[in-house]
Formats: C-alpha cells, structure tokens, sequence
C-alpha cells in the first residue's frame, strides 16, 4: 500500500516514467492555427451578416420562350420598324464625354428598380438590342408596382443577370425590389447597391444640364454618348398594359402592332448608340437599316 510522504521521507510508490515536454513549435501550430480559425469566422460572419443590402427570394426565371423571342427578332422586323417618333422628353445624346469603358469594352450601364413602371418598359428595349451583340443567362420574370403609374406592367428584371458579348459590357443593378414594404425608408425594399462606377455616372449624368430632373428610374448609360433617363425612354410603358409576357414577346415578329414599334423603334437607337461605340461592329447589325434609322434621329454618325 502507498504510504504518505511523512517528515521529509520519500514516498514508498516506485516514481513513475518522467513527463514529456510538449515541443515549442507543435504549440506554436496549434496557436497559429486557431488564430486562423478565429479569422476564417470573423469573415463568413461580415460576409453573410455585415452587408446591408438585403438578399432578395429568388425570383422567377423568364421562360425560355420568351427571351428567345426578345432576343432573337428578326432582322427584317428591326428594319420595318426603324426608328419612331419619341415622346418628350426623350433620350439624351451626350457629345464631348469620354467613353466609358469597363472590363476593356465600350460598356452599357443600367440602374433602375424593379418597382418602377418607366424600368419595365426600359428592360424590354435594353433586352431586345443587346440580344443583337450578346446572350443573356439567369433573365428573370417580373411587374413594375401595383402601387404605381402603369401598375403590374410585365417585364425581366435584371438581378441575378449575367450578360456575355464579344463588344460591349452590360453592367446592371435593381436597387429595390417591386413589392411595397412598411419598414422599408424608400417604400420598397432594398435589393442591391450601385457600384461605385454606376453611382459615378449616375450622379455626373443623371441630373441637367444632361437630361431634366435628378436622380430618376432607369438610368441607362450607353459608352457616355446616349443617356436614358425616367420618362425619358421614348415612349409610355401604356403599351404594354394588359399584356402577358408571353403577349409581348409574341408581338416582337409583327411590326405593325403598337408595342412592337415603341420597343424595337427604342431597341433600334439603343443599338446605334452601341454601334457607334463598337466601331460599327458587328457589321450586320450596325449597318441594318432599322439601326441607322435609329442613328439618324439621334443624329449619331
């Protein structure tokens, strides 16, 4: 039996094997990486939690159907088309600026709400020309308000979207969503900040001498030679009231309907501006009739 240690006098228990030091630089390791852990957290949490724009429901994908009539309308019914009259006040071509320019390409800027009834109408237009230089992925499905102006006016909406072309770059942002929020400051919730390029343009551009009024939906920048802006879209969302998606896309090949001219005679200058930043290429859109209809009453070369 084990005896106490008593007045000095060693314990009887045999000493067991002597402890092993743990080494210096397993423990400097160890440190070192739960240092990295902590870091690692810190950041998933700023990442998913530090931000304050509110991640939205995902919404609803366009049918395929539709973005391939938007996107694929033929030559001809661009052509038929031309360029129609706009209504005050119209877009706003820009002379003097220098180009814009983002990822090495003269680039298309958008920034608008999902809300907005001026928007809808704008999305159309903006989807019907750059599916002549480009193709869309992740288009979504949405309205404008029912609380607005033209209430429920069908259209894509541009978050979530990812746009590739060999000559432009299309950069897109919805800042708010569609549908009315009580806590919400705006009235809608908020879905995405500008970036600080968009903001840029949007406070140099989007306000006179340039176009009437200040800070307004959409916004469209097209290499700082052509500007859209609000009302300023060239023709009243109005003829798009009533009508499905599926409707309007169906309208694209009949270039005698009411819609089909407001948005491809929109779709036409929107074009021309793109063209006239590309260098008139591609050559089979830039020098197609409906697009130097559209360059002529903008007065672009």
């Amino acid at each position: 039996m084990a005896t106490t240690q008593l007045n000095g006098t060693d314990d009887e228990t045999p000493a067991g094997p002597p402890r092993r030091r743990v080494p210096m630089a397993l423990v400097t390791w160890v440190f070192v990486v739960l240092i990295l852990s902590i870091v690692v957290v810190l950041l998933v949490v700023k990442i998913t939690r530090g931000t304050t724009t509110v991640v939205p429901p995902p919404v609803a994908p366009a049918s395929s159907g539709v973005v391939k009539a938007a996107t694929s309308v033929p030559g001809a019914v661009f052509d038929a088309v031309g360029a129609q009259q706009t209504t005050d006040p119209g877009e706003a071509v820009l002379s003097g600026q220098p180009a814009l320019s983002i990822r090495g390409r003269p680039a298309v800027v958008y920034v608008g709400a999902e809300f907005c009834p001026y928007c809808a109408a704008e999305r159309w237009a903006l989807v019907v020309a750059l599916g002549r230089f480009g193709t869309f992925s992740h288009l979504g499905a949405t309205t404008s308000s029912d609380t607005e102006v033209f209430p429920g006016t069908p259209t894509f909406t541009f978050d979530g979207t990812t746009y590739r072309s060999r000559y432009v770059t299309f950069a897109a942002v919805e800042e708010y969503g569609a549908r009315p929020s009580a806590t919400a400051p705006a009235g809608f919730p908020k879905l995405r900040d500008p970036s600080p390029v968009e903001w840029a343009l949007v406070k140099r551009y989007d306000t006179e001498p340039f176009v009437p009024g200040t800070g307004t939906f959409p916004f469209v920048d097209v290499d700082n030679r052509l500007v859209v802006s609000g009302s300023g879209i060239g023709f009243s969302p109005g003829v798009l009231q009533g009508k499905s998606m599926a409707q309007i896309a169906d309208d694209l090949s009949k270039p005698s309907n009411a819609d089909t001219q407001a948005l491809l005679g929109a779709a036409n200058k929107l074009a021309a501006a793109i063209c006239t930043a590309t260098a008139g290429k591609p050559a089979a859109v830039c020098t197609s009739p409906g697009v130097k209809a559209g360059a002529s009453q903008l007065g672009l070369p």
